[in-house]
């Protein structure tokens, strides 16, 4: 490891005798261990050139979220004869990118994809990546989630030898933190501009600062990552703008991705970046599968102020891991709960269908319980390019996302929440479309609670056991009526 050999370099010199290291000798260790880092992730630091422009051709046929597709500029101008436009709408010359939205992504697969924040091409209908080495490419969104602020792009044409960048392990708290106040820290990125090559990045030495923590309103339910997930202060900046930029350690490995969505508008002060911890890595890998995230859900109630349980969704994934009304969470898989926000991070980035260990205080003992996650449902922007295929017509969801228990202090739920999987999507014109037509116009309002003999609880568990079964036979509920009997559905 680099920042071993500087300690090492350092020691070195201390260790000759009749003289101890002069500032100067510090200075160009220092700055040598700097340039190392950046020349060791500079080939993988993007600039994400993005346009939101509507005078783009628009396909024959709608394409799938995300699909943005090359530029054309033969076909631009055959369109609008218009030179000039042409030009400024054809992203991938240098040249025109600082009348653009620009911002940086790191290389985060060697066959094209590139991490950037969500936020960066929200709403694009173009985007292309330059690379160092006047690389670059058309890329679309493969996959992405509005409410972490993250996504990945899929360069339409890699360049060969693309090489990821490497995440160090990143802890904020308890025994085995290693990211704090004082860390020294490189940020890398692009600052475009019109008499600035994309070529090559520049970099800046700085340190972190601190651990911003939400504070969010007293009984309020967070709504995306800024509300409810940690970000490092850091005072490195390496661009105008760092979206996108990465936070690197003296190894020139990834400790954090910078935002700036998270400032106010015109707060002066530390910069701020993602940390790469065990959760973000999690997260990114969905990504970077082109997957839907799927956040965890716990499905509990809390006391006003305190992470004491007030109530839960009967038979959701809190009563089903034996929690009790009373009890004080205090841990998720070993991080510290101090607050309905801390839970919200550490519970959703856990995602769905895992299963965590959740420490609580009873009695004035402690307990450790075992609990699978169910999903939590938002109404936030989602691209995802791999989705599941459907079975027999149909693609199914977590049962947790009709739970009508709200995640923070509220009334308690209305009903218990059936075991089971909930239908996301019938295929249209297809047997299941026509045999669900029959119980009714709305098929997402019936619950699939066996596939055959087979009960199933979990879309993967309904997946494996339809998947290859030429006919079944599905039971299914009414989710919305307490009362209702099972019915049977035969398909194809």
């Amino acid at each position: 490891m680099r920042a071993a050999g500087l300690v090492l370099a350092l020691a070195g010199l201390a260790a000759q005798p009749a003289r101890e290291p002069n500032k100067a000798e510090l200075l160009l260790a220092v700055e040598k261990q700097l340039r190392a880092a950046s020349e060791t992730v500079g080939p993988s630091v993007a600039c994400v050139v993005v346009s939101r422009s509507a005078r783009y051709p628009k396909p024959a046929a709608p394409l799938p979220p995300g699909k943005l597709g090359t530029f054309d500029r033969a076909e631009f101008l055959k369109l609008t004869n218009d030179g000039r436009a042409a030009l400024e709408h054809d992203l991938s010359d240098a040249r025109t990118a600082a009348n653009h939205d620009c911002a940086c992504g790191v290389v985060v697969s060697a066959d094209g994809l590139i991490l950037t924040p969500f936020h960066v091409v929200e709403g694009a209908t173009k985007v292309f990546v330059h690379l160092p080495g006047r690389a670059g490419s058309y890329a679309d969104i493969y996959a992405a989630d509005e409410r972490y602020d993250l996504a990945v792009l899929k360069l339409i044409s890699p360049p060969a030898g693309l090489k990821p960048v490497k995440f160090a392990p990143v802890a904020l708290a308890g025994r085995d933190a290693n990211v704090t106040a004082g860390k020294l820290v490189v940020a890398v990125g692009h600052a475009p501009g019109a008499n600035f090559a994309l070529d090559r990045p520049r970099a800046a030495l700085g340190s972190v600062t601190g651990v911003r923590r939400p504070t969010p309103a007293p009984n309020a339910t967070p709504e995306n990552y800024y509300d409810f997930g940690p970000l490092l202060e850091h005072d490195a900046r390496a661009v105008p703008a760092p979206d996108g930029a990465p936070l690197l350690n003296l190894d020139g490995q990834v400790i954090g991705l910078c935002t700036s969505a998270a400032a106010p508008a015109g707060e002066r002060g530390p910069h701020l970046a993602f940390p790469a911890d065990a959760n973000f890595r999690r997260v990114v890998d969905v990504l970077t599968r082109g997957e839907e995230l799927d956040y965890g859900y716990l499905g509990v109630v809390f006391n006003r102020g305190w992470v004491s349980v007030s109530d839960f969704v009967r038979g959701g994934p809190a009563d089903l891991g034996g929690l009790q009304i009373g009890d004080t969470i205090t841990e998720i898989d070993g991080a510290p709960v101090a607050n309905f926000a801390d839970l919200q991070f550490h519970v959703g980035a856990a995602l769905a269908g895992s299963r965590v260990r959740v420490s609580v205080t009873r009695g004035g003992g402690r307990k450790e319980l075992l609990v699978t996650l169910g999903k939590f449902k938002y109404d936030r922007a989602v691209i995802a390019a791999n989705r599941p295929e459907p079975v027999l017509g149909l693609r199914v969801d977590y049962n947790t996302v009709v739970a009508e228990a709200p995640l923070g202090p509220g009334p308690r739920t209305a009903r218990p929440l059936r075991s089971g999987v909930s239908v996301r999507e019938v295929v249209p014109d297809s047997p299941a479309a026509a045999a669900f037509k029959k119980l009714g116009d709305e098929p997402q309002k019936w619950l699939v609670t066996h596939v055959g003999d087979t009960a199933v609880a979990s879309p993967a568990e309904f997946y494996r056991a339809a998947r290859g079964v030429r006919r079944a036979t599905l039971t299914v509920i009414d989710i919305a009526d307490p009362d209702a009997r099972p019915r049977e559905v035969v398909l194809p």
